[in-house]
């Protein structure tokens, strides 16, 4: 999955993009670490009932301009739609609480 200016999770229907006020220490506080490449990586797993378990991934690039967002299975390889998941609600709702956190802390904007 390639950055871009304006993301959203897979099977939901709440877009996002960065702040312009966010800035690298923003990140750091709110949980994001920095990758090898010099990008901004928050991961976070949601559910470990789930067969292969269930990870939310919030990568940033280096400059504060592009995102992408994807829920992935543990180990990272296989993208995973969680809207087709049963019993799914557990889910969605955490997944909710950490982007309305993100849209309160300034380093999201939501897009209508």
């Amino acid at each position: 999955m390639a950055f871009s200016n304006v993301a959203t999770l897979k099977g939901f229907n709440r877009s996002f993009k960065i702040n312009p006020e966010c800035r690298p220490y923003t990140l750091r506080d709110n949980g994001f670490e920095d990758t090898r490449g010099g990008n901004f990586q928050y991961k976070r797993p949601l559910d470990v009932e789930h067969r292969n378990g269930l990870v939310l991934k919030v990568t940033i690039n280096s400059d504060l301009t592009q995102l992408k967002i994807s829920t992935v299975n543990t180990k990272g390889l296989q993208s995973v739609d969680v809207m087709k998941l049963a019993n799914n609600d557990m889910v969605v709702e955490k997944i909710n609480f950490i982007f309305d956190g993100f849209v309160d802390r300034d380093v999201f904007i939501e897009v209508e």
